[in-house]
């Protein structure tokens, strides 16, 4: 039995009866029913991908209207890492851990700072190809949703933000 099965072996009966008492059935069926679909979904070992599976272009904060976006809510995401007005985080690793669940390796540079890059492990949930929620080591949360240039304010609608070609 490997370490993971044996959590889930452990972890199943806790899960099975906490759902019993939710819902109002008895333990033991509980355990009957709960265990095949917690089985079903227990992760496989995260699979190394290309790049997150967004839409490139300007994300903007969640809680902020894409005609409200300002350099402290709008990151342009690039196929090889995301930055802001500030910085930039050149994405080194990029693992699918679950369906719409990715950890991201990342050097971040701020660009007014000739210091080296840091590195840090991000978790980006997405929601379809153009909404993630981010969630850093240190435990920021940052959301935010693709915002089409036109739909930007006036000093983000004509910039080129295609993808370089490769050196």
């Amino acid at each position: 039995m490997t370490v993971a099965s044996a959590r889930v072996a452990v972890l199943l009966p806790m899960v099975a009866l906490a759902a019993s008492d939710a819902v109002g059935i008895e333990p033991a069926r509980a355990l009957v029913t709960a265990a095949p679909a917690a089985v079903a979904q227990a992760p496989a070992s995260p699979r190394r991908v290309a790049t997150l599976p967004l839409r490139p272009g300007y994300y903007v904060a969640s809680d902020t209207p894409c005609r409200r976006a300002s350099n402290a809510t709008v990151s342009l995401l690039r196929r090889g890492g995301i930055g802001g007005a500030r910085d930039f985080c050149e994405f080194q690793k990029v693992e699918q851990t679950a369906p719409d669940t990715y950890r991201v390796t990342q050097a971040c540079k701020d660009l007014q700072d000739s210091g080296p890059a840091q590195s840090s492990v991000v978790t980006y949930t997405l929601s379809g190809t153009e909404r993630f929620t981010a969630r850093h080591a240190h435990g920021w949360v940052h959301s935010a949703r693709r915002c089409a240039p036109s739909a930007m304010p006036p000093a983000w609608r004509d910039n080129d933000i295609r993808e370089e070609p490769p050196g």
